[in-house]
């Protein structure tokens, strides 16, 4: 990856979100792309081939990243089995965004043939009122249900999505609940972003967001057989009184702070590259520049990693373990860089601004080769935590080195995890 003289490159992505379309046969009122429902508004979308071009950087950039491909309605580009095969064979994590409603089992058995790891699938409400009236779309909540079947049934990994509201913040027990039914393997609540056409909805109040957040936190302890996670939230460390480095239950040091340009980056239907979905700033185009160039030398991209926030957020005690939303500073103070004023919390007097997190000690225990090339062929967003996870249990049974049949025996309860390994051999 190229980088200034002496400079340090920065950190591989490991999740890139790609909206290949911004077709969409819903007219969601929250969607961040303000997709569309007619093709002739989407004629300026990248071919097939430039698709194609695009996942061969993506394997020599991010190779073991997870690759979300969303939309839109990713299920309406006809060359999407296509994709998803490209970039399992150029070492990427597909995963497959979706409202749901034209999924059916025959595109989810193509979509697993091809090598997807996944589904995720948006249900914003326990029953179809809220939804459909979200979604712009009678029946659109029976659609969604009917996709997670299919899903289901084709033995693929689900994972459903909620963005919340104050409509359906008190639906979230009920979600769990159907999400545990249909067999997902995680839920995740999604706090809205204002942009796109989510600028006409209301945000939750900062007192509604505390209170959701401690909701969450409690609905894991309550299901610890199904991961709940807050996205777009990063107080949640807070809410869980870790600071950057320590971890308890899902909640670990990797899921500390924004992403946003870190170790996430956002791919728009036509090749332009921004920090998330929510930061509409364009830090550069993939049909003219190559994504490891972008990558290192946006100006953008480098601020995000570099520079504390400002205000109250550069002064918490949770300034490295949180640090706040870099897309609601955006949305709220014209600067990346703002404070997150969204956030209700202020900074006990007689506590001091978080310092940087040390880097971890890692222990002293040996891999031998095939173990070590195993653990290689796991994706780059999971590698590091099994890693440390395996080298934890090795340390605690006293096993050195860590063989192949140790990793057999160890390896976490993950249906992802398992079939990228049944993927890649």
């Amino acid at each position: 990856m190229m980088t200034r003289s002496g400079e340090t490159p920065p950190p591989i992505p490991y999740i890139v979100s790609w909206n290949v379309t911004r077709q969409c046969n819903l007219a969601c009122a929250h969607c961040y792309l303000d997709a569309v429902q007619r093709k002739s508004e989407a004629r300026d979308e990248l071919s097939a081939e430039a698709c194609l071009a695009i996942i061969g950087q993506l394997a020599r950039t991010a190779r073991g990243a997870m690759l979300v491909l969303t939309g839109g309605e990713p299920l309406l580009r006809s060359d999407l089995v296509q994709l998803v095969a490209a970039a399992r064979d150029g070492g990427l994590m597909p995963v497959i965004g979706t409202n749901g409603t034209l999924l059916d089992i025959t595109h989810a058995k193509s979509l697993r043939d091809a090598g997807a790891a996944g589904v995720g699938i948006s249900l914003d409400s326990a029953g179809p009122r809220f939804h459909d009236r979200l979604r712009g779309v009678p029946g659109a909540w029976a659609g969604a249900r009917s996709g997670m079947a299919a899903v289901r049934k084709a033995d693929l990994a689900m994972v459903v999505h909620t963005t919340v509201f104050e409509e359906n913040r008190r639906d979230l027990p009920a979600l769990t609940e159907i999400a545990m039914q249909a067999g997902a393997m995680a839920f995740n609540i999604f706090f809205l972003v204002c942009t796109g056409r989510g600028i006409t909805q209301t945000d939750l109040s900062s007192e509604s967001y505390e209170e959701t957040l401690c909701e969450i936190a409690v609905l894991q302890g309550q299901h610890p057989e199904m991961k709940i996670r807050a996205r777009c939230a990063p107080y949640m460390r807070r809410i869980q009184g870790l600071h950057a480095g320590e971890g308890s239950g899902n909640y670990v040091d990797w899921s500390s702070a924004c992403l946003a340009g870190r170790r996430y980056l956002r791919i728009t239907p036509q090749g332009h590259v921004t920090p998330c979905p929510y930061i509409p700033e364009v830090v550069g185009d993939l049909r003219h520049t190559p994504l490891a160039r972008i990558w290192s030398e946006s100006p953008v991209l480098q601020r995000l990693r570099r520079e504390l926030p400002q205000g109250k957020c550069g002064a918490c005690d949770y300034r490295y373990s949180c640090g706040g939303c870099r897309a609601r500073a955006l949305t709220q103070h014209g600067d990346l860089m703002a404070e997150d004023s969204k956030c209700r919390y202020v900074k006990p007097p007689d506590c001091l601004p978080e310092a940087p997190p040390a880097p971890a000690a890692r222990p002293a225990v040996r891999w031998e080769p095939e173990a070590e090339a195993r653990l290689q062929r796991i994706p780059g967003f999971l590698r590091e935590r099994v890693r440390v996870r395996l080298e934890e249990y090795a340390l605690h049974e006293g096993v050195d080195p860590i063989t192949v049949a140790f990793v057999a025996a160890h390896r976490p309860p993950s249906f992802l995890f398992s079939r990228w390994q049944g993927t890649r051999g």
